[in-house]
């Protein structure tokens, strides 16, 4: 994957970053590498972030293996490169990984997609033993309320997506779609969803459910 346009190539690095990727030191260079892991049925999405990092550097892919029951993971780390210096300084507070408001201004579908691979999730809405509706998170467990307004309000301002901020735990918080928009949202990143991710937009695979839930 050839990307001409630095813009186009900032965004897509920076919303992997923004999601499960990773910007930090290895080894004794001044600059840093870029590293996502995924588990091994989502060797494409690892095999995309390749094809994307390659345009800034070499990168290698391997193994980790993990005792049962987890999954084994396939994992991109990248050499390091300066390109990577700046984006860990908009990303990043020291060790805190936040929400880079110069890349929310490139908010799209495309990077949406992104976000909703790593970190969404389409689960059913049940009452009484039966299906009422659906909903749609996003879950960036480690972003503060802050963060998850500024990104609730890009969502808004760009796409005219309307989440609201929902507390899933005494620590935690996440973004819920509201349950009209979740047709328009599907739609709209559903050409960049790669295969090993298509069960996040279709109906029919939902396994998880959430009971009485507050659905808006």
């Amino acid at each position: 994957m050839k990307i001409e346009d630095k813009k186009q190539l900032v965004k897509l690095i920076s919303f992997l970053a923004m999601s499960d990727g990773s910007i930090h030191k290895n080894g004794g260079s001044k600059n840093n590498v870029f590293s996502i892991s995924a588990t091994e049925k989502h060797k494409d999405f690892i095999e995309y972030c390749k094809e994307i990092t390659d345009n800034i550097t070499s990168s290698r892919i391997y193994s980790q293996s993990r005792d049962l029951p987890r999954q084994n993971l396939i994992k991109l780390q990248t050499l390091s490169h300066p390109f990577f210096n700046a984006l860990r300084d908009r990303i990043y507070i020291e060790t805190y990984k936040s929400i880079d408001p110069h890349a929310l201004k490139l908010l799209d579908y495309e990077s949406l997609a992104i976000l909703y691979m790593s970190d969404g999730c389409l689960g059913r809405y049940v009452k009484d033993g039966i299906v009422k509706g659906y909903t749609t998170t996003l879950n960036l467990c480690r972003l503060s309320y802050g963060d998850y307004f500024i990104l609730k309000k890009a969502l808004k301002d760009k796409l005219n997506l309307e989440f609201n901020i929902v507390k899933t735990n005494r620590k935690y918080y996440s973004l819920r779609l509201r349950t009209k928009d979740i047709p328009k949202f599907i739609k709209g990143i559903r050409p960049f969803i790669l295969n090993s991710f298509l069960y996040k937009v279709d109906y029919r695979t939902i396994g998880s459910s959430i009971e009485d839930g507050d659905i808006v």
